[in-house]
């Protein structure tokens, strides 16, 4: 049996068959190296991607190291007939078996979207992949996008169900059924002379979105988590400007409507005149001043960058007073507003708000931001809590 051993690791791969005849001798051998590792407490791995078939010999084995290491085992690459038996005999609620994943290729798709965990690929007329960045959690990132998107849906969110999950390269991906619809973006980049009546259309879509109710043991507080995460920003922020963050977090309003987290055109689809959204990974509920922060975070803050614009596959369709023009009309529909003071002091306090988010980019991608980015934005907070919080206006 090969075995790969790291510092705080150790993954078991399971080959052939795992029967009576061997299954002892496969005892003996994995207790011997967690013996030897004592101190571990990550959970123990089997990676079955080469494992033909396992007998109730070969089970219960897998059950006895559970039980005396007191750690959870996590099988992973598990072909389908050998899930079946996981499945049928109950293994399945005792440990964690994951299956085997279809691996595919994105070389030659068309790139139609990139969030900060991933990035959108168009694979046919009838499919998009979500292909999650290298560091993504399986469970925190992958799997909770496909539960969250479930749960969008029968909560009345428009949005796509995921339907499959693949292995692109050494990451994971979602594939979501888009059957003859287009991504946002290039369906206005194509018809520019019509593209306010798409950002009109965007906008009411995610106002009606945000009227959305949804259940607390579905989908958590977006204020909440960001002021529990705070402490993690607590090695880079002295004491009196957490408090100032959080202050910051604590002036918005609870709601118990749908927020999606990463709300911007990028991540909408055309479909018959509907819009629908994907890329649920960071879905939760709130007020919906979460969501705006995607919207003025590109087309307000990355706007006045040249670089960011070339690389980014929303925004390189559009020249700067384009991305400018998209945001204005995006504002004064989703606020029904021509009111220039409310304008601004809306975009002011979503302006805020989007800096304070991307703050956490250090924990999520560390070394996305340079010191120097991470105290100018830091200080544009702390200004702008110094003036006094007003309550949020829309």
């Amino acid at each position: 049996m090969k075995i790969a051993e790291s510092n705080n690791m150790c993954v078991f791969f399971l080959e052939g068959r795992v029967d009576s005849n061997n299954a002892p001798q496969l005892e003996e051998e994995i207790f011997e190296v967690l013996d030897r590792r004592q101190n571990d407490a990550a959970p123990i791995f089997f990676d079955a991607e080469h494992l033909l078939y396992i007998s109730s010999a070969g089970l219960r084995a897998l059950l006895k190291v559970m039980k005396k290491y007191d750690r959870p085992v996590k099988v992973v690459n598990v072909s389908r007939e050998v899930y079946e038996i996981f499945d049928t005999t109950g293994f399945t609620e005792l440990m964690e078996v994951r299956k085997a994943f279809r691996r595919v290729s994105v070389e030659g798709m068309n790139l139609i979207g990139r969030g900060m965990f991933g990035s959108v690929y168009r694979a046919d007329d009838e499919t998009v992949i979500k292909v999650f960045t290298p560091n993504s959690n399986f469970n925190l990132m992958i799997a909770q996008e496909n539960q969250k998107a479930k749960n969008a849906f029968i909560s009345g969110v428009p949005t796509a169900i995921p339907y499959d999950i693949v292995q692109v390269g050494n990451c994971y991906g979602t594939v979501y059924e888009m059957l003859n619809a287009k991504d946002l973006v290039t369906v206005m980049a194509e018809d520019k002379a019509h593209m306010d009546d798409y950002i009109r259309l965007f906008a009411d879509t995610v106002k009606e979105m945000h009227t959305i109710k949804v259940s607390p043991e579905k989908f958590q507080q977006q204020k909440t988590a960001a002021i529990r995460a705070l402490p993690y920003l607590s090695s880079m922020m002295s004491e009196e400007e957490t408090n100032k963050v959080r202050a910051l977090y604590e002036n918005i309003p609870d709601r118990s409507t749908f927020i999606h987290g990463d709300c911007h055109i990028g991540n909408a689809m055309l479909q018959e005149g509907q819009l629908m959204f994907i890329d649920l990974a960071t879905a939760g509920m709130g007020h919906p001043i979460f969501d705006m922060t995607s919207m003025h975070s590109l087309f307000c803050e990355r706007a006045n960058d040249p670089q960011a614009i070339a690389a980014s596959p929303v925004l390189k369709h559009f020249t700067r007073e384009e991305l400018f023009h998209i945001w204005d009309v995006f504002l004064r529909t989703y606020l029904s507003t021509d009111n220039a003071a409310l304008l601004k002091k809306a975009e002011r306090q979503i302006g805020a708000l989007s800096l304070a988010r991307r703050l956490f980019m250090l924990i999520a991608i560390p070394g996305s931001l340079t010191p120097e980015e991470f105290a100018a934005m830091k200080q544009a907070i702390i200004d702008y809590c110094d003036q006094g919080l007003e309550p949020i206006c829309f």
